[in-house]
């Protein structure tokens, strides 16, 4: 069972999503990823424990 996870960042721009996913989820390695502008989005074969990167990036599952 696959986990997908949004990533949301408020007020700046992203210029290297691989790195702010690294920070998000260490260590794990998505399936599939699509990312633009200010939402991310990124599919695990697992489930996993995001990382806590503050208010102004808000991580959420929408799907498992």
């Amino acid at each position: 069972m696959v986990s997908t996870y949004q990533i949301t960042v408020v007020g700046v721009a992203v210029n290297d999503w691989t790195a702010l996913r690294n920070l998000a989820f260490p260590g794990a390695q998505p399936v599939e990823e699509t990312y633009g502008g200010q939402i991310g989005t990124f599919t695990f074969a697992t489930p996993q424990t995001p990382a806590d990167l503050g208010p102004l990036i808000k991580v959420e599952l929408i799907s498992e």
